[in-house]
């Protein structure tokens, strides 16, 4: 079984937005597979829409959540599957994984450049120092 994180997107344009994006980020194309999704087996309608789905064997799930959430994808879920030939092989549109809460990801909350750059400047730092104190300052609130 092989570590996979999902997200469902609206659209099909989306998910391979969200796709291409992974794969400037170092996914391969056999690490990240589409699929629509349909009417299941029995009947049970899921959400419409497409799957994007990326083994994350290599350890960069957290960089998976953060480009699905980028992208829009809603029900974005960690999931074991059989992965094979950049496909999962067992997809069941009708189950579901464990949720990803909110908060995880590389970069949680992602809001963070944007508040960092409100804060008052004199004009006189190094323009990294003040993100790097703000953010510091956020950890550990966070924590």
């Amino acid at each position: 079984m092989s570590p996979i994180v999902a997200g469902r997107f609206e659209s099909l344009a989306s998910a391979e937005d969200a796709a291409r994006t992974l794969f400037t980020r170092g996914f391969s194309v056999w690490d990240v597979s589409i699929m629509s999704m349909r009417q299941g087996a029995n009947g049970a309608a899921p959400a419409a829409g497409v799957m994007l789905a990326a083994c994350v064997s290599n350890g960069l799930d957290s960089v998976v959540v953060d480009v699905l959430r980028e992208a829009g994808a809603s029900d974005v879920e960690r999931a074991q599957g059989s992965w094979e030939c950049g496909q999962w092989t067992d997809f069941d549109p009708a189950t579901h994984g464990e949720p990803v809460q909110d908060g995880e990801g590389e970069f949680w909350p992602r809001p963070l450049a944007r508040e960092a750059v409100a804060e008052q400047s004199t004009g006189n730092e190094d323009p990294g120092s003040e993100l790097e104190h703000y953010v510091e300052r956020k950890r550990v609130e966070h924590d």
